[in-house]
């Protein structure tokens, strides 16, 4: 009984497609999105309906002429299944979507423009349709029905692994316009880059160059910034006042966590005490904020400061191992409670850090 319904809604589904590809649409404005929306729904009617068809004919032994029953028939069946289902499915789709630059092979157009999602899917439905009655099995060959499955099958199978190389070859370019399109962006960032750094004069503020840097930026980017740092007569007392300043503090650390400095012992005490001022904000802005995620906390410059404590500013006099504790504590404050589930990611460097260095 489920069988002559779930054919009925197949073929109605199948009706509606052959319908709505006989001639071209209009693919502009409302018109493509409709005709697109109805392409989506039959095709996923078809689709899901199709099936449940197969379900019903094969758990009833349905397909048993194909192969004599079993595992390896009801594996071929339900590939038949899927080779035709995709193949109606893009067949209907390309006959009128379809680009000349595309990277899909061009038989799959060659086949959708000869209705291939009209009579591909015809002659699996009238096999799935005789085989609900082995009455009307006997009115046709066996052997009919087997080349009507293995025909479909090889088309499916071949026009499918189009569909694979199609995609391959779509997601190859894609990825590599991506990588020329970052190139690019890169490129130019570091041209500007260079370009701001040589626009630098002696008396213009050294904070300007300290993200320049860095160990992360490119070694030519990094070497004139350095230079125009250090052609600052006094650029270690102008670090040390940006380091003791609330407002500047964190600039520092992009410095100190890459370059070592001349006098060390002169920046480990204000260093120190900006750890107390980065674990207030971040206590701050973890019960103010309304936007709390896991990586919310990855730019305040907490690797870069740590990386900076153990290169050179142990063994200075200075233990910093309570304010980094106090900043742990500060990255476990209580959030509000729709943020209850965040767990910031740079707490695993601080505890880290802390289990190298607990006494």
């Amino acid at each position: 009984m489920f069988g002559y319904i779930f054919i009925f809604i197949t073929f109605f589904f199948y009706i509606g497609l052959s319908l709505l590809t006989a001639s071209k649409p209009s693919l502009s404005g409302d018109n493509a999105m409709g005709y697109g929306l109805a392409l989506f729904f039959l095709g996923i009617g078809f689709t899901i309906s199709s099936l449940i068809l197969t379900i019903i004919i094969n758990s009833n032994g349905g397909f048993s002429w194909f192969l004599g029953g079993g595992g390896k028939n009801t594996v071929l069946v339900f590939l038949i299944w899927l080779f035709m289902a995709l193949t109606t499915f893009f067949c209907a789709l390309f006959k009128w979507e379809w680009h000349d630059n595309t990277m899909y092979p061009q038989f799959l157009h060659w086949l959708a423009v000869r209705h291939g999602q009209v009579w591909i899917p015809l002659l699996w439905l009238i096999v799935c349709f005789l085989s609900l009655n082995a009455g009307w099995q006997a009115t046709v060959s066996i052997n009919v029905f087997k080349i009507i499955f293995w025909v479909v099958l090889g088309i499916g199978a071949i026009y499918s692994g189009g569909l694979l190389i199609g995609y391959l070859r779509d997601s190859a370019k894609t990825a590599q316009a991506e990588m020329a399109s970052r190139i690019e962006q890169e490129d130019r960032w570091h041209k500007e880059g260079l370009t701001y750094i040589a626009s630098q004069k002696p008396e213009d503020p050294i904070i300007n160059l300290l993200s320049y840097s860095t160990r992360y930026q490119p070694e030519d980017t990094r070497n004139a910034a350095l230079a125009k740092i250090k052609a600052h007569p006094e650029w270690e007392a102008e670090l040390l006042a940006l380091l003791s300043d609330k407002r500047s503090y964190r600039e520092v650390y992009y410095f100190l966590d890459s370059n070592r400095v001349e006098h060390p012992e002169h920046f480990v005490k204000p260093l120190n005490q900006s750890i107390t001022w980065l674990s207030a904000s971040i206590k701050a802005d973890i019960k103010d904020s309304n936007n709390l995620q896991h990586w919310s906390f990855d730019s305040y410059g907490i690797e870069r400061l740590l990386t900076a404590i153990d290169d050179q500013f142990q063994n200075q006099g200075v233990d910093f191992y309570p304010n980094v504790l106090g900043l742990k504590q500060a990255l476990d404050t209580t959030p509000p409670e729709r943020f209850k589930d965040v767990r910031f990611t740079i707490t695993g460097v601080v505890n880290d850090w802390l289990r190298k260095h607990k006494k």
